[in-house]
């Protein structure tokens, strides 16, 4: 008959195993809730089909910017300072760049 000590050690490092792996530590955690909150904002924006293109070009590039930070450093903090901090890029105005909606629903195409 097989003990029951080696099961239980056994199902116990999985189990601890798992929870390491899918928590984030408290920091990234709040900043992941404060993420939310900012990118949706972000996305109600560039939603609005009432908001003019210059604003929801402008929401477009926050929600790109801080998704480009997110793929490179795996960071919910970093994402939120990057979208916190971001300005709008005054150079390329509403020119389109690769990758963007090219057309918001006003005039003809």
């Amino acid at each position: 008959m097989l003990s029951r000590k080696p099961v239980y050690l056994l199902l116990s490092s999985v189990t601890f195993g798992a929870n390491a792996i899918n928590t984030l530590p408290d920091n990234e955690q709040i900043c992941l809730q404060n993420m939310e909150k900012l990118i949706v904002e972000q996305q109600v924006l560039f939603s609005d089909s009432q908001s003019s293109p210059e604003v929801r070009r402008n929401a477009e590039r926050a929600i790109d910017t801080t998704r480009e930070t997110f793929s490179e450093t795996g960071s919910y903090c970093d994402a939120q300072r990057v979208l916190q901090a971001y300005q709008r890029d005054t150079e390329s105005g509403l020119r389109m760049k690769e990758g963007e909606v090219n057309y918001f629903g006003r005039g003809t195409f």
